[in-house]
């Protein structure tokens, strides 16, 4: 979600010819970790996401995203959610949607060393993402946790070097389906870390000391960066795309990102952007450049809060959606799908039914 409006952002048996050299059931640590519970038995592969001209393809045919954020924002009892894989799988095809976005789903205060890697974590998303293939529905994974848990610890995340998170990743292997995350057709994209700040100089405060900082970058560096992990991402030989995630601020005169060269590196399969604001209006400019470079264009994140009534909402999705079907997107995915129903949520769910039913019957 927008960091300008606060971001919070079992065992099957494996036969080792699923496994690459070196691949492990889990993460890449030492053996030892205690195993997952029992589980369904794994659902065929689905058709692989690709990037083929303008559009996105699932095996040979179109396919075009429909997706949201299943971020569980305080609901208690939580009713979906990463905790939550089957209901929230259930409440996504009640929605009509063919995409759940993972996000959010690492601590974010927690040392840089190690917390990125909590098994306890990535566990959930190993169940999320096989319950969604299971129902015939594929994932977008979001990785910008990485990316906001190094400035809760003032350290430059542009600088800073990803090959260890990026391997890790890469490599995983699914504790419910034996799938490699960077092979697993169930996963149509993964992002690295979308929504950078303008250009420039911003302050952050260390969590674990209270100790202020401040982060400056180029845009330049900002550019150096995408560059460089969507290569290390290209270096595991993937079939699964590795994007830059979705960019905003770009409407904006300060936000200094070089947005077209970003797009247009080679190893950045998907143009994606997110709308908030101002960004609504800038999204033809952005599918303009797109079309001309021969790339999709997603519109990873958009939402409004249930402050403006059932009503306005469901004009508001309405209206986005048209809009963004005219410009030519090939995916979107909305934040949040939910239940909570409170004036500062952004959830979707079937207590808003006129916004309910813009989402169920909006699909571009």
């Amino acid at each position: 979600m927008a960091l300008a409006a606060g971001l919070v952002f079992v065992t099957v048996a494996v036969t080792p010819g699923w496994l690459p050299a070196g691949a492990m059931v889990g993460s890449t640590r030492p053996p030892g970790h205690s195993q997952p519970a029992a589980h369904p038995a794994v659902a065929p592969a689905l058709a692989p996401v690709t990037a083929c001209g303008r559009s996105l393809c699932a095996g040979s045919r179109r396919w075009v995203m429909y997706g949201a954020t299943i971020y569980n924002p305080g609901l208690t009892p939580d009713r979906s959610g990463i905790r939550r894989p089957g209901s929230t799988v259930a409440l996504a095809r009640r929605a009509h949607l063919n995409t759940i976005r993972i996000t959010d789903f690492l601590g974010r205060d927690g040392p840089v060393a190690t917390a990125p890697y909590d098994e306890a974590a990535w566990r959930r998303v190993d169940v999320m993402i096989a319950d969604a293939g299971a129902s015939g529905m594929h994932v977008d994974l979001g990785l910008a946790d990485y990316r906001n848990m190094m400035w809760n610890n003032c350290e430059d995340p542009y600088r800073a070097n990803w090959s260890r998170f990026i391997d890790f990743v890469a490599h995983r292997v699914n504790t419910v389906t034996g799938r490699v995350y960077n092979r697993d057709p169930t996963i149509a994209l993964i992002s690295i870390a979308g929504e950078p700040l303008q250009i420039g100089a911003h302050s952050f405060r260390a969590a674990a000391t209270n100790r202020p900082c401040t982060i400056a970058y180029s845009a330049a560096q900002l550019t150096r960066f995408y560059a460089s992990t969507l290569g290390e991402w290209a270096a595991t030989r993937p079939t699964v795309m590795l994007n830059t995630g979705g960019l905003g601020y770009l409407n904006e005169s300060n936000s200094g990102i070089a947005w077209r060269s970003i797009m247009a590196l080679p190893d950045n399969p998907v143009c994606d952007i997110k709308t908030y604001g101002g960004m609504a209006g800038f999204a033809a400019t952005v599918a303009r450049y797109c079309a001309r470079i021969g790339k999709p264009l997603i519109d990873e994140e958009f939402g409004w809060t249930q402050a403006a009534g059932d009503a306005a909402r469901a004009r508001a999705f309405t209206g986005a959606l048209a809009r963004l079907t005219s410009i030519g997107v090939a995916g979107v995915a909305f934040w949040n799908l939910g239940y909570q129903q409170a004036a500062t949520s952004y959830d979707v769910g079937p207590g808003e039914p006129l916004t309910w039913a813009a989402v169920r019957t909006g699909r571009p």
